[in-house]
């Protein structure tokens, strides 16, 4: 079994926002929204209508509150949060990943992820519709030792970049 370790605090709210702005919900979210701002704003041009221009401020409002929520003040509570500000040690082999080596009841095998993306930074391994584990790839001790991850990984799951489905 291959060991890694990392601060899981220090990276949770870099992986809430990558998850946001990768994932197809949030992208199709605000492209609508947009949408929307710009055809009421284009009616109100045309029409001087009050509720047209009532109706755009509160899309802008909705989409800057969604985007607030889900960049800063929800990465800012998952970071402040007891349960992730310390040091967490994953054991990984070919028939699955530990999260938690002292609690054998943690381990879970690699067929039993639904999905697996990564970006620059992270791998996102998720097992439920919202439901996932990261890796931070700066925890791996040298790149052989996360070929074997990814290897391990690649035999069950393909793993994608870009915009999270």
């Amino acid at each position: 079994m291959e060991t890694i370790s990392f601060h899981y605090g220090r990276h949770i709210s870099k992986v809430a926002r990558a998850l946001y702005f990768h994932s197809w919900k949030s992208i199709l979210s605000i492209g609508v929204q947009a949408v929307f701002i710009a055809v009421c704003m284009i009616l109100y041009t045309q029409n001087q209508s009050v509720i047209l221009l009532g109706i755009s401020i509160t899309l802008v409002l909705t989409m800057g509150m969604s985007i607030v929520m889900r960049t800063l003040l929800l990465p800012k509570i998952l970071s402040a949060d007891t349960r992730y500000n310390k040091e967490f040690e994953y054991l990984f082999g070919a028939e699955g990943i530990n999260f938690s080596p002292e609690k054998d009841a943690s381990v879970m095998t690699w067929g039993s992820f639904t999905r697996v993306w990564e970006n620059q930074s992270y791998y996102l391994l998720f097992y439920g519709p919202q439901e996932y584990w990261f890796v931070a790839k700066q925890s791996f001790e040298d790149a052989a030792q996360e070929h074997k991850f990814r290897a391990y990984v690649s035999d069950h799951r393909k793993i994608v970049s870009g915009v999270i489905w």
